[in-house]
């Protein structure tokens, strides 16, 4: 929070950490916390930073109430959040990978290196596209650094997930299945065939 933010929303004093996005799902979400919100409070204290914010909030379990003062449209609100249990989306293994040699694609986990490395938002979850074969997958409407958040409107957070409903969708005898998938400029559906999978 710096002064002069802090003077063009009506605060007087300039502290406190501004809302930038809230992960879906999570406790945030299910709370009355909004973007643009400035966290004032956190059970009690102050806050000045987000580091301060981070070291506090990992003596916190879940099923704790905690309330939170913010600052919005010139008003301090009172909230409680809820916590709970990490999501299981948001649990990544590292050095997980899984192929479609017949696509040729390699899926990876999302891991904080992966999200740097493609310049993915923090709070997107689901699986990364990290190679491409051209030739193989010549027509198909994926790229390096696509993130594959569902198969067939289901959730998936793991490589593994994506040659499980392949592998599905191959018992089924569907020839294709829809994928949502999240690039730079928004999301997408993505048509891709099922080929045969050992």
């Amino acid at each position: 929070m710096t002064p002069a933010i802090a003077t063009a929303l009506g605060l007087d004093d300039p502290h406190g950490v501004m809302v930038r996005d809230i992960a879906f799902p999570g406790p945030a979400s299910k709370s009355d916390i909004h973007r643009g919100d400035v966290i004032v409070e956190l059970d009690g204290k102050p806050v000045q930073s987000v580091n301060e914010i981070t070291k506090q909030v990992q003596d916190f379990k879940p099923g704790m109430s905690i309330p939170v003062k913010v600052w919005r449209r010139g008003k301090s609100v009172d909230i409680n959040i809820t916590l709970s249990n990490l999501p299981a989306r948001w649990a990544i293994a590292r050095n997980s990978f899984s192929t479609i040699p017949a696509l040729g694609l390699t899926f990876a986990s999302l891991t904080d290196k992966v999200q740097q490395r493609f310049d993915v938002a923090w709070n997107t979850r689901g699986v990364a596209v990290s190679l491409v074969d051209k030739e193989k997958s010549a027509g198909l409407d994926l790229k390096v650094g696509d993130v594959v958040v569902q198969v067939n409107q289901s959730d998936v957070w793991t490589p593994a997930h994506i040659v499980s409903y392949f592998k599905k969708a191959q018992k089924e005898n569907k020839e294709m299945v829809v994928l949502l998938v999240a690039r730079n400029n928004g999301y997408r559906f993505v048509l891709l065939p099922v080929p045969v999978l050992n």
